[in-house]
């Protein structure tokens, strides 16, 4: 049975207390509905009385019934006709019947204010009270109504017993108590809301029992109530409900009986609450049945009244619905069945928690009391957010305090519509769902261990809290799928949650397979939701920026946390318009906020390729920085390994300001043509670094057949004029002068060397490039100049020019080694060398010239002119060497050939093939002209020199000042020593005239004739010869002779070149065509029998002259003991002989090498 009246109470919870005019209303206690539910006792009884059997309040109502049967009994027969007609009693009946009552009802006292006798419309006799109070013995109200009706059964009556067939009530006050174990019990109150009876601890079933199990009420087959004041306490809750109005009807058909009832409560909700009640069993029996129908009862309420309805007390919203309940034969409740409709309104634990609105809401469920389980049949719910319908089971948890704490549930979910807040213009349609739940109810938490939604034939499974703390919602929910479509995805995606990037991923992402896809949810009151989003993807097409081609084939994995969305890609490629496709493999992009407008992103790249596919990106649109700066993008070919960032902004019609970008790497099997004009750059690795301000490739290199190690940079960005440089240290050596057309000659560098260079290459045009160097380990050699360095030295050059084709030598200035010198160098089309011209060549002390090397085609050495400046031969060579060479054409100025001798407007031809070798012309000192031809001879140059006037020959050089006529032949070949020389002179008829020397030595020997001679028109010598060994130093005479008619003369000695003093010796023979005579007795030429020894010695320009007297007197051969031998030469030339000795014929000139 305490099932059974759990149940009936659970349909009276929400009645609450309301007012109608002229109704009695007990006085509210705590509100109302928080009264405490404890109910009063019965006044002690006084002391020395007995305590009176307790008796329930329906036994008190069959009293009251029993007592009015016995005042109709004595009143019958008297009142027949009046009963008839339906009178009202007159008041000494009235009187007899009280008494007779209180006869009939001991320890009681019935009072009423009205009787009225009558007959129902079955013709029984009726008799109607009004103002009815029943007290006990101490005058304690026990019954209070505003009027009873009772009927009498016409069958007992006819047998002589007078029973209750019908009654009637109007008013009253009900107490239902729903104790802890959820039993009811029942009590009666008066209108001053005083209860004076202790409720009976039997449940209310069994109290309708007994009282109906009374003989007075054996043939009561109906009682009716009406305007009954009904107050429901719930012991469990703590909680108190009152209403007025209520109407209940109990009918019998033998031992079964029904019981029906309904009550509106009219409260502050804003709208009425109903309840009706059905029950149906037998007297004496506990198996019974219930039904409850009720409209519009607040949801908590409703929770409180079933543990099969505990897990509604989370919504605030008002339940409409049925219940029909079992009880069977042991008073165990059985399966209980509901419906449930709940109107609009939320789900709300607590007064923190935000509500989470519904439309609407339905279930049909049962409750297995003994299995403790819920089966739901239907749960569906509707709201803004769409719609669902579910069914499953749900096992209730804590049931061993009587009530549950929570429940564990199995659910299936149909056809879901969703619709968040309108988000979507259509509800987006799932295919069902299923979930394992758990709910606790107080503190409030659901758990979902695993729900699993099933979409476009694929499983999303989620699993997570959600707990109403104090301060609001805690909410953590994590998620995975297997995989989705993206067009599923962007059809999931609300078009107003985050429209910029939804749109960009809608435009931009044309096709992609996605997996493994996980999300996580995390809330915490007063904090913003924690979002987590990721997923793997593969064949992912996409735009990153607009116009740039696609990402293609890519997979790699996304995410999304902090409003942080993340991309890596794993692999994929870009493919440019030109140069094929790049690899991006381990690229990643990143929205660092996706809550911004227009929000910023970036890109971590990672490329490989070949170079000319990520030059074309680079000029893709919208950056076009290849094009802007004028260079194609096939500068370069090769492979390309790239890590950098790229910083742009999601939005359409990007700028190149708006596109940052910072990315470097390594470029291998690097090849180029068009990155210098001309020349092809090679290299095995090289590393590229570029940003919006410029372009950089450094490394080692090859620049055609040169070694180079620098950068190549190329300025991008607002304000550049496309001009890129290359700077760095390129080897020097043969190869670098033949790449560049420098213009030397073959073999004129040998080693390898290092500069450093810088080429400037503009938009348009050829480019400029500048180079020095210190000639470290470079050997240099102008076999030409007799120059050359060797590598251990240094020095300094300096080359600037033009790129192109031809390239151009602007400048090419050398300082190394004693040679100076500056010019430019000129190619023809072809690129072989037209002209090298220098403004200025300067060898030590001996060369500063102004010089050119003109080209004479491919392969060829080129010619040298000289067309100004000065030499001095003075210990050095014009030319060397036996190999390639070309012609020479000099114009100089001055040449200088010794000290106090140069030639001037000096002239020559030369060729300088397998040594010099040419003519040339000059004047000596600028006065006598001379001519002369130049071979080669042991190596270096040999040399024969003429002069048609032999005395002004001699006099411009300084060595005869007043010689005159005659006729010169000298010839200077190559001593051993380096840079010194074998001569030997010969002149025919010269003239000398005023000689200082030649008077004072004349004058010594007192050869009167001769000097007369000498002053008037001069010595004539018909021949002068002469061999000597020229060095840088000093001039040594080995032997010389001058012969004519008048005299005759030897000399030998030295001359010092740099103090230019004689220490000479000779002998001076007079009348020489006589004296010659004797000659075969002398041992040189020049000398006859007869002559005087001399010396000159001291300054050329006034010697001190010694002569020998005694020498006169000796012959020729005799003579020698008075002077000091010979200078003696390694190598000279061979010795003039005899009296009439001449110089040798003249050497060859003809032929290469001599």
């Amino acid at each position: 049975m305490r099932s059974c009246e759990f149940h009936i109470s659970l349909r009276m919870a929400r009645i609450k207390p309301r007012g109608r005019a002229g109704a009695r209303v007990p006085p509210p206690r705590n509100k109302m509905t928080e009264t405490d539910p404890s109910g009063r006792r019965a006044p002690a009884a006084p002391p020395g009385r007995r305590r009176p059997p307790r008796r329930g309040p329906l036994h008190h109502l069959g009293q009251l019934c029993l007592g009015c049967v016995t005042a109709l009994l004595i009143a019958s027969m008297a009142l027949v006709a009046a009963l008839a007609a339906g009178v009202s009693a007159p008041g000494w009946l009235r009187d007899r019947a009280a008494q007779a009552i209180s006869t009939a009802l001991p320890d009681h006292r019935l009072a009423f204010e009205e009787m009225g006798l009558g007959l129902d419309a079955r013709l029984a006799p009726q008799v109607t009270l009004r103002g009815v109070t029943l007290r006990d013995a101490q005058g304690m109200p026990l019954i209070d109504l505003a009027a009873l009706d009772i009927s009498l059964s016409r069958r007992a009556l006819l047998g002589g017993d007078l029973r209750v067939s019908q009654a009637e009530l109007d008013g009253g006050h009900v107490v239902l108590r729903r104790r802890e174990t959820g039993a009811l019990s029942v009590a009666l109150e008066t209108g001053d809301g005083r209860r004076h009876h202790p409720l009976s601890d039997a449940p209310a079933t069994e109290q309708i029992g007994a009282m109906l199990s009374q003989p007075a009420l054996a043939a009561l087959r109906e009682l009716r109530a009406s305007n009954l004041s009904l107050r429901y306490e719930d012991v469990r809750s703590g909680k108190a409900w009152s209403a007025d109005g209520g109407q209940a009807a109990l009918t019998r058909e033998g031992d079964a009986i029904t019981l029906r009832g309904n009550v509106t409560v009219l409260g502050a909700r804003g709208y009425a609450s109903s309840l009706e009640l059905n029950y149906s069993g037998h007297i004496g029996a506990a198996a019974a049945g219930i039904g409850i129908r009720f409209e519009d009862w607040p949801a908590r309420e409703i929770a409180g009244q079933s543990p099969a309805l505990a897990w509604l007390g989370a919504l605030e919203a008002p339940i409409s619905g049925a219940m029909r309940a079992e009880i069977d034969a042991a008073g165990r409740l059985g399966t209980l069945s509901a419906t449930l409709q709940i109107a609009e309104g939320a789900l709300r634990p607590t007064e923190a928690t935000a509500p989470i609105p519904f439309r609407s809401a339905r279930s049909y469920l049962t409750y297995d009391p003994d299995r403790q389980e819920i089966t739901f049949d239907e749960l569906s719910v509707e709201s803004a957010w769409g719609r669902a319908r579910a069914e499953g089971r749900a096992r209730l948890l804590g049931m061993e305090s009587g009530w549950p704490t929570g429940l564990e549930a199995q659910i299936r979910l149909g056809e879901i519509a969703a619709n968040p807040a309108g988000l979507y213009p259509e509800p987006v349609i799932f295919e069902g769902a299923g979930a394992d739940l758990r709910l606790d109810f107080a503190p409030f938490a659901f758990d979902m261990g695993d729900f699993r939604l099933r979409d476009d034939g694929r499983v999303l499974r989620l699993a997570g809290r959600a707990r109403a703390e104090p301060e609001g919602w805690s909410v953590a929910v994590d998620g995975r799928m297997d995989a989705i479509a993206p067009e599923r995805l962007l059809a999931l995606w609300p078009a107003a949650l985050k429209p910029k990037t939804r749109t960009w991923l809608s435009e931009n992402v044309r096709e992609a397979r996605l997996r493994n896809i996980h999300a996580a949810l995390r809330a915490q009151p007063g904090s913003p939701p924690d979002v987590f989003l990721g997923f793997d993807f593969a064949e992912l097409s996409t735009v990153f920026v607009r116009d740039v081609p696609p990402i293609e084939a890519a997979s790699g994995h996304a995410s999304i946390r902090d409003n942080r969305f993340t991309v890596l890609a794993e692999s994929g490629h870009v493919t440019p318009a030109e140069g094929g496709p790049l690899d991006i493999s381990g690229t990643v992009f990143i929205v660092p906020d996706l809550r911004i407008r227009q929000t910023p992103a970036e890109a971590h790249l990672k490329v490989r390729g070949p170079i000319t596919g990520a030059l074309s990106l680079l000029d893709a649109p919208p950056f076009r920085f290849l094009q802007k700066a004028g260079r194609p993008v096939t500068l370069a070919r090769g492979a390309v390994a790239l890590e950098g960032r790229l910083d742009l902004v999601l939005r359409e019609k990007l700028t190149p300001e708006e596109v940052a970008f910072d990315v470097s790497g390594t470029l291998s099997d690097v090849r180029s043509e068009t990155l210098v004009p001309g020349r092809v750059l090679r290299a095995d690795s090289l590393r590229l670094a570029a940003d919006n301000t410029g372009l950089e490739m450094s490394g080692q290199a090859r620049l055609g057949k040169v070694g180079f190690s620098g950068s190549w940079t190329m300025p991008l960005g607002p304000g550049t004029n496309g001009e890129s440089r290359v700077r760095g240290a390129v080897e020097l050596s043969q190869d670098f002068v033949e790449e560049f057309g420098i213009g030397l000659p073959p073999g004129a560098v040998t080693g390898r060397g290092q500069g450093t260079i810088e080429i400037a290459l503009p938009r348009a045009g050829a480019g400029e490039f500048a180079l020095s160097s210190d000639l470290a380990g470079l050997g240099l050699r102008l076999p030409d100049l007799g120059w050359s360095l060797s590598p251990a030295q240094t020095g300094r050059l300096d080359v600037a020019g033009k790129l192109g084709t031809p390239p151009q030598i602007d400048v090419l200035a050398i300082d190394a080694g004693g040679l100076r010198a500056r010019g430019e160098v000129r190619l023809t089309p072809g690129g072989a060398l037209e002209a090298a011209r220098f403004s200025r060549v300067e060898l030590g002390e001996w060369l500063d010239v102004q010089a050119a090397l003109i080209g004479r085609g491919p392969g060829v050495t080129p010619a040298i002119e000289v067309s100004g400046g000065r030499a001095d031969l003075r210990g050095e060579s014009l030319g060397s060497g036996t190999g390639e060479g070309g012609p020479v054409r000099l114009a100089l100025d001055e040449l200088r050939i010794s000290e106090g001798i140069a030639l001037s407007g000096f002239r020559a031809e030369l060729d300088t093939r397998g040594g010099t070798q040419g003519s040339f012309s000059g004047q000596v000192n600028g006065r006598a002209t001379i001519t002369g031809d130049v071979v080669p001879m042991r190596g270096r140059s040999a040399f024969r020199i003429r002069a048609q006037n032999a005395g002004a020959a001699l006099a411009a050089a300084g060595i005869l000042n007043d010689a005159r006529g005659g006729t010169l032949e000298l010839m200077l070949t190559p001593a051993k020593a380096e840079k010194s020389y074998d001569g030997v002179l010969s002149i025919a008829e010269l003239r000398v005239k005023s000689a200082p020397a030649l008077a004072t030595l004349l004058n010594a020997v007192s050869v009167v004739g001769l000097l007369e001679q000498l002053d008037g028109q001069g010595l004539h010598f018909a021949k002068v010869a002469a061999r000597f060994r020229l060095t840088p130093a000093r001039l040594t005479v080995i032997e010389s002779s001058a012969v004519g008619a008048s005299a005759g003369m030897s000399m030998d000695g030295y001359y010092d070149l740099e103090t230019r003093r004689l220490d000479m010796q000779g002998v001076l023979s007079p009348v020489y065509m006589l004296n010659a005579i004797g000659g075969a007795l002398t041992t040189r030429a020049g000398e006859g029998l007869i002559g005087v020894n001399f010396t000159l010695r001291g300054p050329a320009e006034n010697p001190a002259v010694a002569v020998n007297p005694l020498s006169a007197l000796t012959p020729g051969f005799l003579r020698e003991m008075f002077r000091r031998p010979s200078p003696q030469v390694e190598g000279a030339p061979p010795a003039l002989s005899g009296q009439n000795a001449r110089p040798d014929p003249p050497r060859s000139f003809e032929g290469p090498n001599r």
